[in-house]
Formats: structure tokens, sequence, C-alpha cells
């Protein structure tokens, strides 16, 4: 099997239609449909929980993609990316429930396939960095956000869900901080590498200017993703990471 393989070979059901991220947009544009709906509107949850479970999916493919790119990993490595195959396969399972809470089902939206296309890295410890650190990093800020949501919603279901979810994120985002560091030991070059994949990826998921430093608001009204600076902190980041990503959303094009 090959590396890297192209996201239109990934299995999905006949009733999920797989499109790239711009394209979704430009169709929205065409239909003059707000991209960035109000976050605490039903249609726009079941929206988000939809796109969140097949992120899971991906992220679930992604970790197994890792594992078997990597046989030469260390075994410890390995069992890490093996238990979050597992992780991530129970939460495409609970953002599956919630979406049908919310009264949706699988395939009422399109999947994008923005999150597979960050995960094309040919080393081990750039793939745990875009990942683990990036993108389930930005999974951290998301669900702090709808953990907030809910709480305005006074929805104790998808707040608790989530918050269990969440506990998981802030786990993987520490494995790839570990094992970004470990396997680059001696070799500062290589992390240089893998620091500057991890900032491409979150670049792109500074979502043009929709995602904020928390102290950029003039009032967090729960409308704006912004950083989880706590659950980062608990995931390994140091403050100056934290910092270069706040620097990152301040210099979007949109900010």
């Amino acid at each position: 099997m090959q590396r890297c393989i192209p996201v239109d070979r990934l299995a999905r059901p006949d009733n999920i239609v797989l499109m790239r991220g711009r394209q979704v947009r430009e169709i929205q544009e065409e239909q003059g449909l707000d991209s960035r709906p109000l976050p605490f509107d039903e249609e726009a949850l079941r929206a988000r929980m939809h796109g969140i479970m097949t992120g899971e999916f991906q992220a679930m493919e992604a970790a197994g993609r890792t594992l078997f790119d990597f046989p030469d990993a260390p075994w410890e490595f390995q069992l890490d990316m093996a238990r979050q195959v597992w992780d991530e396969s129970r939460h495409a399972e609970i953002f599956e429930r919630l979406l049908n809470y919310l009264g949706g089902k699988m395939g009422d939206y399109v999947e994008t396939e923005i999150l597979w296309r960050c995960t094309q890295a040919e080393d081990p410890a750039a793939r745990v960095a875009g990942i683990n650190r990036g993108l389930e990093g930005l999974a951290c800020d998301v669900f702090d956000q709808l953990i907030r949501i809910a709480q305005r919603n006074g929805d104790k279901v998808i707040e608790n869900a989530i918050d269990y979810v969440l506990a998981d994120e802030i786990t993987h985002v520490r494995m790839g901080s570990k094992w970004m560091r470990k396997l680059c030991e001696g070799d500062p070059e290589r992390l240089a590498r893998a620091q500057a994949f991890q900032e491409t990826v979150d670049e792109v998921f500074n979502f043009r200017g929709g995602r904020r430093a928390a102290e950029d608001l003039k009032v967090d009204d729960g409308m704006m993703l912004t950083i989880a600076r706590e659950a980062r902190l608990l995931a390994g980041f140091s403050e100056a990471e934290i910092q270069r990503l706040v620097e990152s959303t301040r210099k979007s094009a949109a900010y």
C-alpha cells in the first residue's frame, strides 16, 4: 500500500458526499449562503456535529495510516497510534449520536477533505506535529467553544458528551507533543521541519480570521472560535508555543 493516499480512496457509504472545502465555499457563495451562521442556531449545530463526526472519521483514518506508514517507529509510538484509532472511532460514534439527538443523520451534509490533506507528511515526527498538535489542538479549541455554547443553551447532553471527548483530545495532543520531541532528539533540523509543518496546518485553520485569541475579543459571547489556552497547556503546549499561535491568528488576512 502506498503512503499518503489520496482522499478519494477513503471508504465511505454511498450517502456521504466528499468534496473539497474550497468547492463547498464556492457553492455557498454562489447560493448567497452565509458561511458563518450563528453558532447557537440549531441548524448550525447540526451541521457542526456532522462536520466533527466526519472529521473524527478522518482522524481515525489518519492515526491508522500513521501506524501503517511507519512500521519501524518505536513500539510505544505504535501503541499510542493504535490507542488513538480506537479513541477516534468512539468519538465518531458519539458525534453521530449527538447529530441524531439534534434531529440529523449521517449524510445530511457534505464531508470536506481538508483535514485529510493536512496529514500528508512523510516523516512521523511531522505527521504527529500536524495531526496531534495541529488538528487535535484545533479540536480542543472547537470543543471548548461548543461546551460554552451548550452551557448557554442549557444542554447538558451536549455539554457532558463533548467534555468527555475533550479529555481524550488533550491526551492526543500530549502524545503528539511527546513524540514530536522524542523522534527529533539530537536532530534540531528535523524538529524545525516538524514544527514548520504544524505551523502550516495551524495557519490553514485560522479560518481567514475565524479563530482568535480570547484576549483580543472585547466581549466573548461564544460567537467566535478562540484558542483554548487552558486545554492546550494541559496538552503539553508551552506558553511560547501558544503565543506563536496567537500571533498566527493576528496575521490572518481577515483579522
